[in-house]
Parts: structure tokens; C-alpha cells; sequence
């Protein structure tokens, strides 16, 4: 029964890795470990689970079903052995959690005190994550991020063996600093945006997504804007908001309190800036050594659902 499971855990986690010798890595064993599990699984069930080439591995039909399969098995396992710990033996241990830079670090911040009133005996280790390829890695338990987009706005897919739970739908703002809008003036419209200083926002992907779009009643127009500063992270966008760099889009999350006290400046009130993607959190499938994860996202997601209402926000900022 052990060796059946180890073995099911090796083929899921090749297929996650999509490389035995990531695989390998993942697990702290040598790659021929591997080879010799998914040799050995393949004659047990009498049929090929991947079609192997010099460049790529790929899984059959048979593979892929077997895959499905497995991982309901997995889970399963997993969730009774949760149940008989129970809450006393979840609620402990260590937990990483990466954050993207699409988010403010304050937006996370926010919601510790409570968890670690709630959960006093789970230790949390909050690290940027700067790169896609840490979202799923084994250091990082869990990622707080935006939704990937591409530079045209459609969403980016999340990487095969990964859970990726919604945790709130923002709104976008376009802004500038007071003394910005002071010096230039500001848009009436969004076509106006052409005319003024933008500053675009850099991706975990590397992407630029120039297409701003935007709504009012039956209208709707798409402004394409070519930036003049790009930069990478939401603190490091806010900053340049701040110092007069030129105007942006940006979750209105992130700059509510800027927002508030005056220091930006929201602009083309009358219209709508749509297409804001969703904040979701991102984590293997497969972690039972730690359960805790489940409870610090649901946590995330109850902290985060006043943020979920966008003309919620757009009143708070108003009064």
C-alpha cells in the first residue's frame, strides 16, 4: 500500500513538473528514482501514462485519466487525515506565503493580526515573489496575486498542479498626484490620456498591458497608451504616482488610502476603468504536511470581501 502510494505521488508530481528530473529535484531524489517508479507503473497497468521525446513529455490518454484519477485518490487521503488530526493538530506549524507584485504589501498586512489571533500557534514567513516560475515552488506555500494579463487583456492561465482560489474582484482607478494634475491639468476624456505622462505597470509575467479601457452609459472607448516610465511592483507604481511621474492605472485597493488623503488624485470620475483582474491565491494540490494552508486562505478570502464590491470603494473615497 505504501509503495503503491509513494509511487502515484512520483506520476503526479512528474505530471505537475512536466520533467523527471524536476521531479527528481522536487522530492530530493535522484532522477533514476523516478524513472524507475514510472517504468515500473507503466507495466503494472500494461499501458503507456506519457509520450516522451527529446523535447517534451506529454501525457496519453490513458495518462491523463490516470492523472484525474489520482489526484481525486490524493486529496481524499489527504482530507481524512485532516479530519483525524483535528483543528488543535491543523491550526500549527510553520507557513510561507508570497506575494506578487501586482499587490501593495499593506493590503496583506492587514489581515495578519487576526489570523494570528485566531491561529496564535502558525508561524508566518511573507517573501516578495517576483517571478512566475516561484508560484508553485516547494519554499512558497501559498501566492497572494493578480491574475496574469496579457498585454491585449486576456488572462493568463495558471501552471498544471495548482490550486488557484479567488479571493476578490478590485476595481480599477486611474490617477496622478495633486501637484501632476496642478501643473498639466487633467483628462476630460479618456482619448485625453495620449496627451499626458503614463506610467505602466510591468507584470510577474513581464507584460505591459497598454490597452486601458473604459465606460460611461452606452459608451465605451479603449485608449492605447505607450508609456513613459514602466516600472514593476505596485509599492514602486504608487511611489511614482506620488512624485509627480505621470498618471496610472492601478488596483484602487492599493492606493485607497492615498486616495483618501488627498496626496492622488482619481481621475475621469465620470467614466469607468474596466478589465481590473481578479486577486486569487495560488498553491499546490498536493500539500497534506500543510493543512494550515486552507485556513489562512479561507481566512484571506472573508478579510478581503469588503474589497470585492467595486462601487463600494468609489463611495468610500466620495465621503
Amino acid at each position: 500500500m505504501q509503495d503503491s502510494l509513494q509511487t502515484t505521488k512520483i506520476f503526479v508530481r512528474v505530471v505537475e513538473q512536466n520533467s523527471f528530473a524536476a521531479a527528481a529535484r522536487s522530492l530530493l531524489v535522484d532522477p533514476s528514482v523516478i524513472s524507475r517508479a514510472i517504468a515500473a507503473l507503466e507495466r503494472e497497468l500494461g499501458v503507456p501514462l506519457f509520450r516522451r521525446s527529446t523535447r517534451s513529455l506529454q501525457l496519453t490518454t490513458q495518462g491523463a485519466q490516470f492523472y484525474r484519477d489520482c489526484l481525486q485518490i490524493l486529496q481524499r487521503i489527504a482530507e481524512a487525515r485532516q479530519r483525524l488530526k483535528g483543528d488543535s493538530v491543523i491550526a500549527c506549524g510553520q507557513l510561507k506565503v508570497g506575494l506578487a507584485p501586482g499587490l501593495r504589501r499593506r493590503l496583506l498586512l492587514r489581515t495578519v493580526p487576526r489570523f494570528q489571533q485566531q491561529y496564535p500557534q502558525i508561524d508566518l514567513t511573507l517573501v516578495n515573489v517576483n517571478d512566475r516560475a516561484e508560484i508553485g515552488d516547494k519554499s512558497v506555500d501559498v501566492v497572494v496575486r493578480v491574475v496574469g494579463v496579457r498585454h491585449h487583456g486576456a488572462p493568463r492561465s495558471e501552471a498544471r498542479g495548482l490550486v488557484v482560489r479567488r479571493l476578490f474582484q478590485p476595481a480599477y482607478v486611474v490617477c496622478a498626484s495633486k501637484a501632476y494634475v496642478d501643473s498639466v491639468g487633467h483628462p476630460t476624456a479618456p482619448v485625453d490620456l495620449l496627451k499626458y505622462s503614463c506610467v505602466g505597470h510591468i507584470s510577474l509575467e513581464r507584460d505591459v498591458a497598454r490597452e486601458w479601457r473604459f465606460v460611461k452609459s452606452n459608451q465605451s472607448q479603449t485608449v492605447r497608451v505607450t508609456p513613459k516610465l514602466l516600472i514593476q511592483g505596485a509599492e514602486a507604481l504608487c511611489e511614482a504616482c506620488l512624485a509627480g511621474c505621470g498618471i496610472a492605472r492601478t488596483i484602487a485597493v492599493n492606493v485607497d488610502e492615498e486616495l483618501r488623503s488627498g496626496a492622488l488624485v482619481p481621475l475621469l470620475p465620470d467614466w469607468e476603468c474596466t478589465g481590473a483582474p481578479p486577486v486569487i491565491a495560488v498553491y499546490r494540490k498536493l500539500r497534506p504536511s500543510v493543512p494550515q494552508i486552507g485556513l489562512f486562505v479561507h481566512h484571506l478570502a472573508d478579510s478581503f470581501r469588503y474589497h470585492n464590491v467595486p462601487s463600494s470603494f468609489r463611495r468610500t473615497v466620495e465621503q
